[in-house]
């Protein structure tokens, strides 16, 4: 447990300061006495400062001391400098803290979205493994583009164990059905190193790829329910930034797949460290606070319904996600492709690019998450789709330098559409409904993708260019913009109860 102190000569002003409890951009505290002070709410499971002031012809010289402990497993190792560099500031600010939510989180919150982030990493290797490595194994298996546009399609056909899966939770809890999916995911990932043809990867990869989706929503749902109705888009911001640092371990491993032509196969084989991983998961978190309420009155009113699903909404996110991802789907999965094909790029040089062009993704992602949840997410939706798709094609019809900087361009202002669009599938449903509605739109997704790489994958073919091909598709992402500005409704700064007064008990209707 972090302790530590902080000692230095203060005017009387600041010294009084310090000897009233802090409210600041990270915590609130309480008096226990006129110089010790605990924890009233904040990310922390324990919490203590006590001050020790002692008078001296130099001024008053005052220490303090901190112990506390930061209620984030795992990741409290990053957290742990910024958090202590924070607490040292004389009796706290109120200015907000860059890494920090919009609104002071509680320790239960706090662990709770630490174990999604460890979650996220799982599933986000998970649903980049294939997409990384198609090209190896089709060169293995002597698979054509078009065979390999077949084969990232067909893994969609996966979907439907994501339909059951979210539908599944909306019933037997999130927790229940996010744990199964993750251990499912897994070892199907495991058996697919030993694919005899590119057929048994396809149907193997389609069952683990309806997992992760699962894991994914089901993950999305947990950190909306548990989140304070001002941090939803942070939340969904720091998902979606440790779902891409899963789906950076295939990435900082593909030269394994140079050693050998079958080499591809090694990074299937890393599954296997998540399964401690998982079992720890299953351990720490808890169930959604807001689906045991929704179970407790569903079991002592029996005669209460499942409130409707709101049709116009699912229409508008269904839309979205089928336009979206038939876009998006083939910009990832060939990008591999183009490297290699049209642009020579080894395994290696692969790597190194894709690592260039991502990693400032942190910004766009960071930017975005604040900003949607301060001043709204559809300005930042509408900005991240189109201006991030116009980068997307010109980084797949320019060579050198030109692509190298609109890859990364294009990476940072499309990371964007994560936190500012991914919290819509929660927050436009109710309890009840939020994992069927989602598994649904989750058809759509799939469908808009495998179309997208099926097109993508005969174009570049009959164009000779992946460039003509993209240049073409992106009316998809023009059309996502307007379909954001007019149809979706603002939901930054609003409980989940306001936007589906359904979920609010009878007596507050």
């Amino acid at each position: 447990m972090p302790n530590f102190q902080h000692s230095r000569f203060l005017e009387q002003d600041a010294v009084n300061q310090l000897l009233i409890p802090r409210n600041d951009a990270l915590l609130r505290e309480i008096s226990i006495d006129d110089s010790t002070f605990s924890l009233s709410e904040g990310p922390f499971s324990y919490y203590e400062r006590s001050v020790e002031v002692t008078p001296s012809p130099s001024g008053v010289y005052v220490t303090e001391t901190f112990t506390y402990k930061i209620a984030s497993p795992f990741w409290r190792l990053l957290l742990g400098m910024p958090v202590r560099r924070y607490l040292k500031r004389s009796g706290g600010s109120n200015k907000k803290l860059w890494w920090a939510p919009p609104e002071i989180f509680d320790s239960q919150t706090t662990k709770t979205l630490s174990l999604l982030c460890i979650a996220a990493v799982i599933t986000g290797y998970l649903g980049a493994l294939l997409g990384q490595t198609a090209t190896f194994a089709a060169e293995e298996f002597g698979a054509s583009d078009r065979a390999q546009g077949v084969l990232l399609a067909m893994v969609r056909i996966g979907t439907l164990i994501t339909v059951v899966v979210a539908g599944l939770a909306d019933k037997h809890g999130r927790k229940r059905l996010l744990i199964f999916s993750l251990w499912s995911g897994c070892a199907i990932t495991l058996l697919s190193a030993a694919s005899p043809n590119i057929v048994i990867l396809g149907i193997s990869q389609a069952m683990a790829r309806g997992f992760a989706t699962a894991i994914s929503i089901l993950i999305g749902i947990m950190a909306a329910e548990a989140a304070p109705k001002g941090s939803r888009a942070y939340i969904a911001g720091i998902l979606t930034l440790t779902a891409g640092l899963g789906a950076g371990i295939p990435v900082w491993l593909l030269s394994l797949a140079d050693v050998h032509t079958r080499g591809w196969r090694l990074l299937f084989l890393i599954s296997f460290a998540f399964f401690p991983v998982i079992s720890w998961l299953r351990a720490q978190l808890h169930e959604s606070v807001r689906f045991n309420s929704h179970q407790e009155v569903r079991d002592t009113k029996a005669d209460i319904g499942l409130a409707p699903v709101n049709w116009s909404r699912f229409a508008a996110l269904a839309a979205v996600a089928f336009l979206i991802l038939m876009f998006a789907a083939p910009a990832s999965q060939f990008r591999n492709e183009f490297l290699r094909d049209e642009r020579g790029f080894s395994a290696a040089q692969i790597s190194l690019f894709i690592l260039a062009s991502h990693t400032p993704q942190i910004i766009g992602v960071a930017l975005a998450a604040k900003i949607s949840d301060l001043r709204g997410r559809k300005p930042v939706a509408a900005f991240a789709v189109g201006i991030g798709s116009l980068f997307t094609v010109l980084a797949y019809s320019l060579a050198g330098t030109g692509m190298w900087l609109t890859a990364m361009i294009a990476g940072i202002i499309s990371a964007g559409a994560g936190p500012s669009l991914g919290v819509y599938g929660a927050e436009m449903f109710s309890t009840g409904r939020r994992g069927q509605s989602n598994g649904a739109i989750s058809i759509f997704a799939v469908l808009g993708s495998a179309c997208g790489l099926l097109l993508i994958g005969d174009l570049s073919e009959r164009f000779g260019s992946f460039g003509e091909a993209f240049s073409l598709l992106s009316v998809c992402p023009i059309l996502v913009v307007l379909l954001v500005l007019i149809f979706f409704p603002e939901s930054k700064n609003r409980e989940l109860e306001d936007l589906n007064p359904e979920d609010l008990p009878s007596d507050e209707l």
